[in-house]
């Protein structure tokens, strides 16, 4: 063998070796994990010619992380083929509207209705609004005509989506909130006193001067933000506004959470009914 065939064999070995499967016969240069669009890609290889990306899947390639992207939800008009590990493929009679083999937003959030909770789907609905990837009406039109599994979610999670919400996490503890029979806050509003706008905060109960923030772990973590934050505090307090001040550990004690909101609310003067932790609420915040 000549020494330019030996580089040759050589470096068509170490081609091979840098070769990645990603799904039944479909493999990717390189060694690094491949991404979710390529892992979708190779779905799309092995799949029926018409295939689809959707559901929740597709909900993740617009920018809405809610829900887990694999397997890749992919769907087709054709006969299903063998089953392939990584892929969920199902058939229907009528494809939902896609570009570039994914399906648009709209039809990608209803079809992950079917398997979102309610939480989960008013989070999705939230997120595409902020990303200005859907509004709130025609989130309501596409629900009101969905059919099969998960049409109610979608009917029911349209309803309650709602604009500037910044955060999975602001719209849980929204819902967290209203379905316990509380009055339902503002998203992301400037407040301030007389002379000048303090913050913008997260959820705000106008009427009774309540704000309910959510902290996320950056908070605590980054040292400059969480002197801002006792800064941002201290002047609504000093303002007049009640605050309070919601982590991860809180939203896990959901109930006492809601409680807390429901007494700060009493104190400035609400009068409306308590708290009701009915079987639907208990079965998204305390199962």
């Amino acid at each position: 063998m000549t020494t330019a065939r030996r580089e040759r064999e050589r470096g068509r070995r170490n081609r091979v070796r840098a070769m990645r499967r990603v799904m039944r016969g479909v493999y990717l240069e390189g060694r690094e994990e491949p991404t979710l669009l390529e892992v979708c890609a190779a779905g799309v290889l092995t799949a029926p010619a018409d295939a689809v990306v959707v559901g929740v899947t597709a909900l993740w390639l617009h920018g809405v992380e809610i829900g887990e992207p694999l397997p890749v939800r992919l769907a087709t008009a054709t006969e299903l083929r063998r089953r392939t590990t990584g892929l969920r493929l199902a058939r229907l009679d009528t494809l939902p509207p896609a570009r570039h083999r994914i399906a648009l937003p709209i039809p990608a959030w209803t079809a992950a209705c079917a398997e979102l909770s309610l939480a989960d789907a008013v989070a999705a609905a939230d997120r595409l609004i902020r990303l200005e990837r859907a509004t709130g009406s025609a989130l309501i039109e596409a629900a009101a005509v969905a059919t099969g599994r998960g049409c109610r979610t979608a009917r029911r999670s349209a309803a309650l989506a709602r604009r500037n919400v910044a955060s999975p996490r602001e719209s849980r503890l929204r819902l967290m909130l209203i379905m316990a029979g509380l009055p339902e806050p503002r998203c992301n509003v400037a407040v301030g006193d007389d002379q000048r706008r303090i913050a913008e905060v997260d959820l705000y109960y106008e009427e009774y001067r309540v704000v309910v923030e959510y902290e996320g772990e950056q908070h605590r973590t980054d040292g400059w933000q969480w002197s801002a934050d006792i800064e941002r505090y201290e002047a609504l307090i000093a303002a007049g506004y009640a605050v309070v001040r919601v982590t991860a550990g809180r939203m896990a004690q959901a109930r006492a959470l809601v409680c807390s909101v429901h007494a700060h609310l009493v104190g400035r003067g609400y009068q409306g009914p308590a708290p009701r932790f009915g079987p639907a609420w208990r079965a998204l915040f305390e199962a």
